[in-house]
């Protein structure tokens, strides 16, 4: 409602105010006179009660003004409510999802929530039971829907184990108000940075693995690094120069032996042998 609305409803008001009130006044004094009143006592009784039927007639169309001006607000209020409602749960990737107090079947859930619960993003929700989708105890979210409905500010913020669609789980923190009037409760879920036992197991596994990897490669160096200075000692052995460098920056793609020593080495004459 506008200034210029406004000033047009309290005129209309007052008009009818004193309208009301000279109309009243009249037809007081006309009875006080005919009942046999002297004159000045029916005109003071009647202009009283033509005041008094005026400031109820205006206090009776200023509330109303106020009352209309408040439902409108309200209206424009809801209206805007619903609106930032229906953006978050069509657009916002934070994980909300509206469902029943008691049955607690989902009414409506955010992109975030769908995300969150590593299903297809045209996946819908509505109908369907919040702990089935959570992959939860029905007891235990009964029990933190109890909590939620209780407002209890100094009750710790509660954490849920779930699975996902594809069978991973970990913990939420979830957040909640309930509404009495609709029996619904509003809930947020809040996926802290990873860090329970089993994804702490797994990286100490993995981290295994690499220190076993790294040890193993240590080991094959060193071994490489004792073959090549038993080919170097026999080298000097058959009088000549050593072929490999034993320093840890030598490659080990040279490690094959000539064919003219593999076939001075002993072990050579017993393959001969053995091939005829």
């Amino acid at each position: 409602m506008n200034s210029t609305d406004h000033q047009g409803m309290s005129f209309s008001a007052l008009l009818l105010a004193l309208t009301t009130g000279v109309f009243s006044c009249i037809a007081i004094a006309t009875v006080l006179i005919v009942l046999g009143v002297t004159d000045i006592e029916a005109y003071v009784f009647a202009g009283l009660g033509g005041v008094t039927v005026s400031c109820f007639v205006w206090i009776e169309r200023s509330l109303t003004s106020q009352l209309r001006e408040k439902e409108r607000l309200l209206t424009l209020a809801k209206a805007s409510s619903l609106e930032a409602q229906n953006q978050l749960y069509s657009r916002s990737l934070a994980c909300f999802v509206r469902f029943d107090a008691g049955s607690l079947i989902i009414d409506r859930a955010s992109p975030g929530f769908v995300k969150m619960l590593r299903m297809p993003t045209d996946s819908v929700l509505r109908g369907q039971r919040l702990e089935e989708v959570l992959g939860v105890n029905p007891l235990k979210l009964e029990s933190v829907v109890d909590s939620i409905k209780q407002g209890d500010a100094s009750v710790k913020q509660p954490k849920i184990e779930m699975k996902s669609a594809d069978g991973f789980s970990t913990h939420a923190l979830l957040s909640g108000q309930y509404f009495e009037k609709e029996h619904v409760v509003e809930a947020a879920f809040f996926v802290p940075p990873v860090k329970n036992a089993e994804r702490v197991a797994d990286l100490e596994a993995a981290q295994k693995d690499l220190d076993r990897f790294r040890k193993g490669m240590f080991r094959r160096e060193t071994r490489i690094l004792e073959l090549k200075e038993e080919v170097n000692l026999l080298c000097r052995e058959a009088g000549e120069a050593p072929r490999y460098k034993t320093d840890n920056s030598s490659d080990d793609s040279k490690l094959e032996l000539p064919v003219e020593l593999v076939e001075s080495l002993p072990f050579a004459a017993v393959r001969k042998g053995s091939g005829h």
